[in-house]
């Protein structure tokens, strides 16, 4: 199994890349694939495909850039090669990708009873299993409760706030809120 990271993608490549996108993400949490693709124009966004030996997208990692930080925005491996060591293997690229930034990225908080709440369990002990490790608050996130990870660095509320504010502006950024402080 090998994979790498690819910035440009065929035609084909990001057609995929936007159904696994629709796919993936429930919609409370999905942000319209053109502000994305706006972002990336404007330098902030980078919308990467993860590319096998067959040159098959069999993932992808939306980012969001600011400062120091780089916000994994959206992070998912296509369905029917999941449990392969995709998802672990990207993790590994992006950090070696992303020297010199803190790396950072939200998950739906997995102790709210909910109908996902054993797969919101998995999806926090992959990341724990790949080095990542959750901060002492959790943020509203357009009314969805997200917890926040990262990778061997500190990020506080007020510096992930701020990404917000300086891609999206203030009227953006008042839907991203602190909810509270673990113990």
């Amino acid at each position: 199994m090998n994979i790498h990271i690819a910035e440009q993608l065929t035609k084909s490549q990001m057609k995929d890349l936007k159904i696994l996108y629709r796919d993936a993400f429930p919609a409370s949490e999905k942000k319209p694939f053109w502000l994305i693709q706006k972002k990336q124009r404007e330098g902030f966004s980078e919308i990467l495909g993860l590319i096998n030996e067959e040159n098959r997208l069999v993932g992808e990692i939306i980012t969001i850039a600011w400062q120091d930080l780089l916000l994994v925005d959206y992070f998912a491996i296509a369905e029917d090669v999941r449990g392969q060591g995709y998802g672990a293997l990207a993790l590994r690229l992006m950090k070696e990708r992303c020297k010199g930034k803190r790396l950072l990225l939200e998950i739906e908080t997995p102790d709210v009873s909910c109908e996902n709440s054993l797969e919101r369990v998995r999806r926090k002990r992959f990341y724990q299993s790949c080095g990542m490790e959750s901060m002492e608050y959790h943020v509203g996130l357009f009314g969805v409760e997200m917890e926040i990870m990262t990778c061997q660095c500190q990020v506080s509320f007020a510096e992930y706030h701020e990404i917000f504010v300086g891609v999206y502006g203030k009227y953006f950024a008042r839907n991203v809120t602190q909810i509270y402080f673990e113990k």
